[in-house]
């Protein structure tokens, strides 16, 4: 419909290498308003209506561009245009040759149509351009005539079946994840190459722009819509470059050393046999693709720094670096010259490790033949001074967790036992210039040089993975796992404070969990003197009447009504305010102080559950949740049939919920607790069933009666609700009632009732509340 009214404002132009219009053919001349003579930068700034921050960055030397304007004809119509661009030329004299395509009729059809209808046809009928719209689920809904005029496919052909079937096997991977980001929150449109499969099985290669597809009302991705061109023209002209540079590649394969040269926007040129199988791939698959993409890693590493720095100044360097990607020493040699760098590495690592054997020999643990403690101090101050060329010196501090507790078991020889295999490992994992030291005792220090965090990460992930595996000493099986603080230099840092950030790092990761890690951050100083307050404070917190139980209820999902409420504790700090019950919990398990608190917890509920139940008439049940540590008290119950006198309430109104992590500690143990209290008339309860072992083989063993699905479990995307509907099913085979945490839409609501889901509990129905909100909520339930 707007053919009719609107002049198109296509044309192709040129522009010499100062960005000047020297050539311009228009369908319909003078209604973009520029002429020859002018900068074409300038006219995009002036006239564009919406994106004028975009027009200055388009024109990046020697690449090419495409940007889309919002802009005003000269006759006083609004259009929106594609203005590309392609570099023509070489070296500093580089123009531009392009063209302006109006895009105004194709966007207002678009935008028309997702107001109309969300489900109305997106494609524009007499387009020469693949047009296509998918689903959120990748899965095509529409398709132009065009697929049918270029490609052969029939809509019915492709509509309902996957994006990526049509695709090459090697594009589908990089494809999928393209949909996946566009249909996300916030996704932006995306220009990307694939091959597309046409009707007779050939591969044709498109140019396709993906934009996501927003609902305007709910603002729900509606899918992508996709415009394609074929390119294979374009790529053919490609393969005929690289052909040429194989000629050339001959020259220097023979050489020993590894080999590439770039230009100077730093696309590969020249590769030979060595440098190529370095980066584990062909020549032609590198050839012309820039040399940060063919390496991953090697944009961050000192390598880079030196490659960077040889292309600014055009001054040739010779050096020796760690090259973290490939775990190798490398001897590099870069020329500088007008066009490029050219480079020649070679592999230097048996050389460095034979220098880092010399290195070890100095200073050593007698125990574990490892460096001490003076030798790992020096070896870090020498780091530190040359990081800015072998990468960041960074300590990784390692307390094994379970040393103590095995050590006074099974003796000291037992022992020394475990920390000599303890650093053989350790030493398992070392890199070329990396080094390993006992501080003493069950603490080890691995100190090397690393780009950054990514690469930390990865050390200290293999470092857990070789502690993670059961030892044997005396004829024992001994697992002890380890926790680990890592610190990166930071400018003007010392040794000692190096050392002293990886330690509290360390302890970090210790209250975190077994088998952890963290870095170092400032915050933590704060952290541990909060930790420290909250430690004092918790002493007294129950004493002083500091703590108060919040309830939330529980709901019948076929009907809608509460059936019972579960007991959370509270922590109101007269100073600190209220302390999440995550960050005090543990704290309270540690110390010692977790089975009185508990005790008053449950004691608490019984009570208010009995005066609920009273005043207003109903058979509610109260869950209260049971630690770990109460689990293994072997007076538990004993205190839960205390509190059930003390209150007097009906046992069959209590339940009593445990974790999955709670029971498997002394599977033998907790089953018999749990009977016997079973056998009192207490209900009991799994609790956060599908974030620990998830085993089938326990449920049959105890006796509970409900298993709650956490809410991390229960609120999956759609691929997982039948993995639910069939958790639910095998507890009612069981004969276990499942309760759902987390409800908070009234859709995930509805799909749990109809997987069969007994009862429900979030913030849909109610969030937490004190006791006297729940008598108010009860009044006008």
């Amino acid at each position: 419909m707007y053919k009719n009214t609107f002049l198109l404002l296509n044309a192709v132009w040129s522009t010499d290498s100062d960005g000047i219009l020297g050539f311009l053919l228009e369908d319909h001349p003078g209604l973009l308003g520029i002429v020859p003579g002018q900068c074409l930068q300038d006219w995009m700034t002036q006239v564009s209506v919406e994106h004028e921050s975009r027009c200055p960055a388009a024109f990046i030397p020697g690449q090419s561009f495409c940007v889309e304007l919002d802009i005003t004809a000269s006759n006083g119509h609004a259009h929106r245009v594609l203005v590309t661009g392609l570099p023509q030329g070489t070296g500093t004299e580089v123009g531009y040759s392009g063209a302006i395509v109006d895009l105004t009729v194709h966007c207002r059809a678009l935008d028309d149509a997702l107001s109309k209808a969300r489900q109305s046809s997106l494609i524009i009928e007499h387009s020469d351009d693949l047009i296509a719209h998918s689903g959120p689920d990748g899965r095509y809904l529409h398709v132009s005539p065009s697929y049918t005029r270029l490609m052969g496919w029939k809509p019915e052909q492709m509509v309902g079946r996957p994006v990526i079937e049509f695709l090459h096997p090697d594009d589908r991977a990089s494809a999928h994840d393209a949909l996946l980001y566009l249909v996300s929150p916030n996704a932006r449109p995306l220009v990307t190459e694939v091959r597309k499969r046409n009707a007779v099985g050939e591969y044709a290669a498109l140019a396709t722009k993906a934009c996501p597809v927003i609902d305007p009302v709910t603002g729900r991705s509606q899918g992508v819509v996709m415009v394609s061109r074929d390119i294979t023209e374009e790529q053919a002209m490609r393969g005929q470059l690289r052909d040429l540079a194989n000629e050339k590649l001959a020259l220097v394969d023979s050489i020993d050393d590894g080999f590439f040269s770039v230009n100077a926007e730093w696309h590969i040129t020249y590769v030979n046999q060595r440098a190529a199988a370095f980066v584990g791939a062909t020549r032609d698959a590198v050839l012309g693709r820039r040399v940060w993409d063919v390496a991953p890693g090697l944009a961050e590493s000192p390598i880079g720094v030196h490659l960077r720095e040889a292309m600014a100044t055009r001054e040739s360097v010779s050096f020796e670096a760690f090259y973290e990607p490939n775990s190798v020493w490398l001897s590099e040699r870069i020329y500088a010259y007008a066009d490029g760098l050219s480079v020649f590495f070679h592999d230097i690592s048996e050389r460095k490790a034979a220098e880092a054997k010399l290195e070890e020999l100095a200073t050593r643990d007698s125990l574990t033949g490892l460096p001490n403690r003076a030798w790992i101090n020096s070896r870090v101050d020498d780091m530190l001074k040359r990081t800015s060329q072998a990468g960041l010196a960074t300590i990784f501090f390692i307390d094994l967790n379970r040393f103590k507790e095995i050590n006074d078991s099974m003796g000291h020889a037992t022992g020394d036992l475990l920390l000599q295999q303890v650093s053989e490992r350790l030493c398992q994992c070392m890199r070329p210039g990396d080094v390993v030291a006992r501080l003493g005792g069950d603490e080890f220090v691995v100190a090397a040089s690393c780009t950054g965090r990514e690469a930390a990460t990865a050390i200290a992930q293999r470092l857990l993975g070789q502690l993670k595996a059961p030892f044997y000493a005396d004829g024992l099986e001994m697992c002890v796992g380890a926790s680990i603080g890592i610190c990166l230099a930071s400018p003007g840092v010392t040794t000692q404070q190096l050392f002293q950030s990886a330690d509290t790092a360390m302890y970090k990761a210790k209250t975190s969990g077994t088998g952890g890690f963290a870095f170092y951050d400032p915050s933590m100083c704060v952290e541990a003197k909060r930790a420290l307050t909250l430690e004092m404070a918790l002493n007294k917190a129950l004493e002083l009447n500091e703590f108060e139980v919040y309830y939330q209820p529980r709901v019948d999902l076929r009907t809608k009504r509460i059936l019972g409420l579960e007991a959370l504790l509270r922590w109101n700090h007269p100073e600190l305010g209220q302390i999440s019950p995550l960050e005090f919990i543990s704290l309270a398990e540690e110390r010692g102080h977790i089975e009185a608190i508990g005790q008053w917890v449950l004691l608490q509920a019984c009570h208010a559950v009995k005066m609920l139940n009273a005043r207003f008439g109903l058979d509610l049940r109260m869950s209260v949740n049971v630690s770990a540590r109460q689990l293994r008290s072997h007076s538990f119950v004993e205190q839960v049939l205390h509190a059930l006198e003390a209150s007097n309430v009906d046992p069959a109104s209590i339940e009593l919920e445990v974790t999955e992590s709670a029971l498997i500690v002394d599977l033998g143990q907790s089953g018999d607790m749990l009977r016997r209290l079973k056998q009192e008339g207490i209900r009991l309860s799994l609790d956060d069933f599908g974030t620990g072992y998830s085993s089938m083989s326990y449920l049959r063993q105890l006796p509970v009666d409900i298993l709650k699905l956490d809410r991390s479990f229960v609120n999956q995307d759609a691929s997982g609700f039948g993995f639910v509907a069939a958790l639910v099913n095998m507890a009612h085979a069981l004969g276990l009632s499942v309760v759902a945490e987390g409800i908070e839409t009234t859709e995930l609501m509805g799909k749990l009732e109809g997987m069969g889901c007994d009862e429900g509990q979030g913030y849909l129905f109610a969030q937490p509340m004190p006791l006297d909100a729940v008598e108010e909520y009860l009044t006008r339930s």
